[in-house]
């Protein structure tokens, strides 16, 4: 026997799994655009085909579609991090070698910014279609 709390549960349990879905396409998406000679082929194709397969389903056309932001959040953040030690050049104590790095904090900044935006987005879409 379902009670009222037990359908909005599941609700919820599957509104978390399709925003989980779509954070995958916006992360695919996102390495597809500044990898686009290498690997971001590949992660483009992965991106449009999930990105249509969630499309035509109805449950994919609902505010869990935000999770595209908070997915290409994810890829500045690592970009960010990989950068941790610039701007400049770093050279290792173990290596003859210098790496030249980015600044982290633009990168830090633009993830913050875009899995902020996707959440509280998402969350206020979906308490407004729950009423």
């Amino acid at each position: 026997m379902y009670y009222a709390t037990d359908v909005g549960n599941v609700r919820t349990k599957r509104q978390s799994v399709v925003f989980i879905a779509w954070v995958a396409v916006g992360a695919c998406a996102a390495v597809a655009v500044l990898t686009p000679f290498t690997i971001g082929l590949l992660c483009g194709l992965v991106a449009v085909v999930g990105a249509s397969a969630l499309l035509i389903s109805p449950r994919g056309r609902t505010p869990a579609a935000l999770g595209i932001l908070c997915g290409a959040g994810l890829i500045p953040l690592y970009v960010a991090w990989l950068n941790r030690k610039g701007p400049g050049n770093i050279c290792t104590a173990t290596s003859s070698s210098c790496v030249q790095e980015w600044n982290p904090w633009f990168w830090f900044a633009l993830g913050i910014v875009l899995i902020a935006v996707g959440i509280v987005t998402f969350i206020l879409l979906s308490k407004k279609q729950t009423r």
